[in-house]
């Protein structure tokens, strides 16, 4: 955990970096799903059904997810700095990036949600994987047509 310098360094870079609209808002949200599911897998260690394998496979899976973010800021930034959206306002030209984003946020709260299940014994490994390979491809979909912009 930062402390409270360390969090408002952090908010100033990020607010410089992806301003305080659309972007911001597309990779605060991804990140936040992220910090869930990390959230969802260390809490409640005494009533975990996990094995040491697929725990090993969803700390696995989280990690590939956290490995993507610094690529996920760097795509907001160029964004921001050269399709800002005003507000709510979604340029059109960056409105498919924008589409996959979001959906990979979505796909990564879900991938969160299934964690817990399973964790709960109400779900499976298969689910969680699911979710987390869709999260992945919202995120190369994202990659890629940021790319041609």
């Amino acid at each position: 955990m930062r402390g409270p310098f360390a969090r408002f360094r952090q908010e100033r870079a990020d607010d410089r970096e992806l301003g305080t609209g659309l972007w911001r808002r597309a990779h605060d949200r991804l990140s936040r799903a992220l910090d869930r599911y990390w959230q969802v897998l260390e809490g409640q260690r005494g009533t975990d059904v996990l094995s040491p394998e697929e725990r090993n496979g969803v700390v696995h899976a989280g990690n590939v997810l956290t490995e993507r973010l610094p690529a996920v800021r760097a795509l907001c930034v160029r964004l921001h700095r050269d399709h800002e959206g005003d507000g709510e306002h979604i340029p059109a030209e960056a409105a498919d990036v924008h589409r996959e984003l979001s959906r990979a946020a979505h796909e990564l709260a879900a991938t969160a949600q299934a964690l817990a299940l399973y964790r709960l014994g109400q779900g499976s490994a298969e689910s969680v994987g699911r979710h987390a390979e869709r999260t992945l491809g919202h995120l190369d979909r994202a990659e890629e047509l940021g790319a041609g912009l």
